[in-house]
């Protein structure tokens, strides 16, 4: 007999939540966010730092007080806009490689971290999920990607939100928010946010 494929085999187990997800590959959500370390603990310190309740007390400086007074301007803003507005002033900030920054190969950083150090791929996608949420955005409307750039040849992140009938990459390589079915180059790992992760499943 014939040994099942992951895919079949989830499919098998789970024939009712795996479903069409981003770039056209199907998905299976679960509540297992533990599994992602590097996730849970950047929530914890995000948590901990308090950005809007320190810009509120007005001790933020640099570019934290710029974010801080752009956040009440985009507040005026209607959704497509505000997606919009918050990709193109993240992306201003310059990439910088973690081992750089960090001295380690991989690090995720909390929203101060960046508008304080800046960062990589998905120090970007974080910083634009917390300001997103700080604007009232509901947290089912975005998750963390980490993928494959098939072109590239290399991991990398992104921030998908869901705006209607669409999901929109919000890319650090590119200056505008995208359509995922406009994408083709990029295969999904995982996706995630502080209630679900999404496993997709590799094509036959």
């Amino acid at each position: 007999m014939r040994t099942l494929s992951a895919a079949l085999l989830v499919a098998v187990m789970f024939p009712l939540a795996a479903h069409a997800d981003l770039f056209g590959r199907p998905s299976v959500r679960t509540t297992n966010i533990q599994s992602i370390p590097k996730w849970t603990e950047v929530l914890r310190r995000t948590e901990d730092e308090d950005l809007v309740g320190t810009c509120q007390s007005g001790t933020c400086r640099g570019l934290r007080n710029d974010w801080w007074e752009r956040l009440a301007e985009w507040r005026t803003m209607g959704r497509y806009e505000q997606m919009v507005q918050v990709h193109r002033w993240v992306n201003r900030q310059p990439y910088i490689e973690d081992i750089d920054n960090w001295g380690r190969s991989d690090y995720w950083e909390t929203p101060t971290q960046f508008l304080t150090r800046s960062g990589d791929c998905e120090d970007y996608s974080i910083a634009k999920y917390y300001t997103l949420k700080a604007l009232g955005w509901p947290e089912s409307a975005l998750r963390l990607v980490v993928l494959r750039d098939t072109v590239r040849g290399i991991a990398h992140a992104v921030l998908a939100v869901k705006l209607g009938d669409e999901q929109y990459i919000l890319d650090n390589l590119s200056n505008e928010p995208l359509p995922d079915r406009l994408i083709t180059q990029y295969s999904p790992y995982y996706a995630i946010n502080a209630q679900h992760r999404w496993v997709f499943l590799r094509p036959e």
